[in-house]
Parts: C-alpha cells; sequence; structure tokens
C-alpha cells in the first residue's frame, strides 16, 4: 500500500486474517481503530465495518489470508471476490 493511500471502508463475508511485513498502517475494525505496523496481525470478523489506511511517508506492506470464497462488499455497491481469494 502506498504512501497516503486513503481508507477504503468495506465489509467481508468471511473472517479475514493480515499480517503486517513491513512500514505502518491504520486500521479501523468496528469503529476501534489502531496502529498496524510490522511483525503485527489482525483479525477481521466477518460483516464488520473495516478499513486500512497508510497515512505515513513509507509503503506498506501486509499479506492478507481470506478463505476461498469470501466476498467483499464496498457500502451501496455490489459484492464481488477481491483477487486473492479466487
Amino acid at each position: 500500500m502506498q504512501p497516503g493511500t486513503p481508507a477504503n471502508p468495506h465489509r467481508l463475508s468471511r473472517e479475514e486474517v493480515i499480517v503486517a511485513i513491513s512500514g505502518a498502517a491504520r486500521v479501523s475494525i468496528g469503529g476501534s481503530e489502531a496502529d498496524f505496523t510490522a511483525g503485527s496481525a489482525v483479525i477481521v470478523p466477518a460483516d464488520t465495518d473495516f478499513s486500512l489506511s497508510n497515512p505515513g511517508p513509507e509503503p506498506f506492506e501486509a499479506v492478507a489470508v481470506l478463505p476461498v470464497g469470501g466476498r467483499a462488499s464496498l457500502p451501496g455497491g455490489e459484492p464481488f471476490t477481491p483477487p486473492w481469494a479466487e
């Protein structure tokens, strides 16, 4: 995720696990916000508002694990399958 990337609120149909590899980001899960730095992990529960942003000056890299068949939905949008969940 490039520096300055804004949050993109969405929901997932299945639980997702994200492990931060390098850099730092800001995570919001169900309205609670926290810094997300290398070596940390978050678990995003299914059907919970979620966003990730990178307000900092360095790129952020993470590994995301979403079960096959997991779908995402943006506010007011149609559900879709993220490429890493196909």
